[in-house]
């Protein structure tokens, strides 16, 4: 599936249906990353429905916020949350490892 505004509208409906912050303090340019991120945490499941692992979820999480950075795979910004989520995040999601 392409990622268009759209697409993104969509994320940020179901992160405000399910209630999620997206991350603490993430600039603008991360917020949609943060906010799919929760909400596949929630769910379980990409937007499109297909089930979705946490290690999964992760790495999308990662993904997008290097694409949206300007140095992009070394950004370190975004391997310090991907860190994080690895290391805290278990108790937030329903998924498996």
């Amino acid at each position: 599936m392409p990622v268009t505004r759209d697409y993104w509208h969509r994320v940020r409906d179901k992160a405000a249906e399910l209630g999620t912050d997206g991350c603490t303090m993430a600039g603008p340019a991360f917020r949609d990353c943060c906010l799919r991120h929760d909400a596949e945490y929630r769910t379980c499941r990409t937007l499109s429905g297909r089930k979705i692992t946490r290690k999964e979820a992760d790495q999308r999480f990662l993904a997008c916020m290097q694409s949206r950075s300007i140095v992009g795979w070394w950004s370190p910004i975004a391997w310090l949350r991907y860190a994080a989520v690895r290391l805290c995040g278990a108790s937030s999601s329903k998924g498996t490892r």
